[in-house]
């Protein structure tokens, strides 16, 4: 759709039918009804979902790419564990379900104000957003190797960047009216979407975006998982736990993300500015991912946690500890996996953003259905067991990632064409 009308409208657009959506929900009169609503829903949230990868990319240059896609991540994910929380201190406090998706229809109408004016086409060249920062150094600078390095000492142009000195404020304004609120920028490339429904896939030959999906799809479906698990193992006896005390049991996943902020946020990007040594060379992508050993460290231990809390669920305290440590996961690690493979990437951004989230929609979608029958097979302390092994598994295949970035990058690079 991006491709057909602008990243804008298809985002307004599936804000709008995720509205009607959630309002068909709060009055559905059967399952039927409430379970098509949701299923459409669902396909109206992937879209802007999928495009928040290339929007980021397409608007803050490299040396802020891990900061501002932790931003992305955070939010993306903290909506499995505010919602939940919200959801059920609605539905004790207002007595009916049916009042949180009328409650989300009036945010998401208010999420929809906010993208019209806030929001305009972000459209542009990425290769000139992302190029090489010696380029504009100039060759005053070529020569100087300062003492120390700040995280802001190294800039790439930025659209901003290469139109504020020549063009006047008054254009800032025709701008963003042209961005905003004319079809200056819809492209109505019909081909170019045919082509889109299959571009995505080539890309899972590349080890870097093969292994960000698989790393970030496992992450979110064990979430997915522990969110079912939690509570049902709450709600039935001998716990009988209501609906706003699981609920707040999210507090811990949503803890975890906040923590992984700055770790795969500023951390990264202070890696990834370094790796420059006193700007002598440019900076290399692959260096934002030892930071991901913290979190190969604890997000599976999360898992493990998990299973042996859940053994004893009236150990509530650590089952919140473990859940605490995977969620960490997302922010802390996950997201600099998906930061290298954009910043390798550039200009399929978007088509590695749409590969993260089918799979772990996927992923989501298909544990939902086998996370209690696998629970009760095994018992949760062997199922949370595979669970952190095939985690791990994950972050392994990132050594050799990083080992052999350089050769990764350099077959890759047919790709990004």
């Amino acid at each position: 759709m991006a491709s057909l009308i602008g990243k804008r409208f298809t985002v307004l657009g599936s804000l709008v039918l995720f509205i009607a959506c959630n309002i068909w929900s709060a009055e559905a009169a059967s399952y039927d009804s409430l379970r098509t609503s949701r299923i459409v829903g669902g396909l109206a949230g992937g879209l802007v979902e999928a495009l928040g990868p290339i929007i980021v990319a397409e608007t803050f240059p490299s040396h802020q790419l891990a900061r501002a896609m932790v931003v992305y991540v955070g939010f993306l994910a903290a909506g499995s564990a505010i919602g939940p929380l919200v959801a059920g201190a609605v539905g004790v406090g207002l007595g009916s379900w049916r009042w949180y998706l009328r409650i989300l229809s009036i945010l998401t109408g208010a999420n929809l104000i906010g993208s019209i004016l806030m929001l305009p086409e972000t459209s542009h060249d990425l290769d000139q957003l992302h190029a090489p920062s010696n380029a504009v150094l100039g060759d005053d600078n070529t020569g100087q190797k300062p003492s120390t390095t700040s995280i802001e000492d190294i800039r790439t142009p930025s659209l901003a960047d290469t139109t504020t000195e020549t063009t006047p404020s008054s254009h800032h304004g025709k701008e963003w009216m042209s961005r905003s609120f004319s079809t200056d920028y819809v492209p109505l490339r019909w081909k170019e979407m045919l082509l889109r429904l299959i571009q995505p896939l080539q890309l899972l030959s590349a080890p870097q975006v093969l292994v960000t999906v698989y790393v970030f799809g496992l992450t979110i479906g064990w979430t997915v998982i522990i969110s079912i698990i939690i509570a049902v193992v709450y709600a039935s006896p001998p716990l009988l736990w209501n609906a706003r005390s699981i609920g707040l049991l999210n507090i811990s996943s949503l803890i975890g993300l906040l923590v992984g902020l700055p770790v795969g946020g500023y951390c990264a990007d202070v890696l990834f500015i370094r790796s420059t040594q006193g700007r002598t060379r440019e900076p290399d992508p692959r260096s934002r991912l030892p930071i991901m050993a913290l979190g190969a460290l604890v997000s599976p231990s999360g898992c493990l946690i998990l299973g042996y809390g859940l053994r004893h669920p009236d150990s509530w305290v650590l089952v919140c500890v473990g859940w605490c440590l995977l969620a960490f996961g997302l922010t802390g690690s996950a997201n600099v996996l998906l930061t290298y493979s954009i910043n390798s990437m550039p200009s399929r951004a978007g088509d590695i953003g749409v590969l993260v989230n089918v799979m772990k929609n996927c992923l989501a979608f298909g544990v939902s259905y086998a996370s209690l029958p696998w629970m009760q097979a095994m018992g949760p302390v062997n199922q949370f067991a595979i669970m952190a092994a095939l985690l791990w598994f994950g972050y392994f295949l990132v050594v050799p990632v990083w080992l052999w970035s350089k050769v990764i990058a350099r077959r890759s690079a047919a790709y990004a064409q």
